[in-house]
């Protein structure tokens, strides 16, 4: 029976299947240390940035694009070989229902996700990590759960979900999103990255801008460089719990 303890480090998705769908080309990172968690998914495919400098200057069509990534964190409970993930923050807002797989192992030692609430199977791989170490962060308003070691990371960090992201999905769709709204959504951060000594350089990002650029120092503090929507950056000391 699969307990938290076999749930523990880096795992990257091959594929998802479900009834009348499969994805195999989604870029997803799910990262454990003890109960907590924080996943990433973002498209292969993502509208083209170069020559541009921050959110604010593409347009409704490739904010679109964009909004099809996901980003959730908090801390998990497994009971019976099935594995809760009770969302503190998530990118698109109060999931719709409880997000519930019943975990396994297939024989070549992948793991083995079927859904409980919805009608999917997923298969998991572990990366090779050393071990892992998570903690919750904020910064203000913001707040969600940083897993890392020495050599990698994994920050998610926003508001406390509200409503969700159907309304501007609808807008951006009807080329009528104000920028309020998309400074709102695109305050939190989602953001994969590797260390480089104190400095963590992120590789994968819900904001595309954030990737190739200094996301979080450690020195004698914590800090995260955030990036606006608008393309401000700010360096802003994370507490640490």
């Amino acid at each position: 029976m699969i307990t938290q303890d076999h749930l523990q480090g880096h795992w990257q998705r091959d594929w998802i299947k479900a009834p009348g769908f499969e994805d195999d080309t989604t870029r997803v990172h799910w990262l454990q240390a003890g109960a907590l968690f924080a996943d990433l998914r973002i498209p292969l495919l993502r509208p083209e940035i170069s020559g541009l400098s921050c959110l604010a200057e593409l347009d409704p069509p490739s904010l679109r694009a964009l909004m099809v990534s996901e980003g959730f964190a908090g801390h998990i409970t497994v009971k019976d070989g099935n594995c809760t993930w009770h969302r503190k923050i998530n990118w698109h807002g109060v999931p719709g229902q409880a997000d519930i797989g019943a975990m396994s192992f297939d024989d070549s030692g992948g793991l083995i996700e079927d859904g409980v609430q919805a009608d999917y199977r997923e298969l998991w791989q572990a990366v090779p990590q050393t071990a892992l170490r998570g903690a919750t962060v904020s910064s203000g308003a913001l707040s969600g759960v940083l897993i890392e070691n020495d050599e990698v990371f994994l920050l998610g960090i926003g508001p406390t979900p509200s409503g969700t992201s159907t309304d501007l999905i609808a807008a951006l769709d009807g080329g009528t999103a104000d920028h309020p709204a998309l400074q709102q959504h695109f305050s939190s951060a989602y953001v994969l990255g590797r260390w480089d000594g104190p400095l963590g350089i992120a590789q994968l990002s819900t904001n595309p801008f954030y990737e190739g650029q200094v996301t979080l120092e450690r020195q004698n503090e914590l800090v995260w460089h955030s990036l606006a929507f608008d393309g401000q950056r700010k360096a802003m000391r994370l507490e640490v719990s």
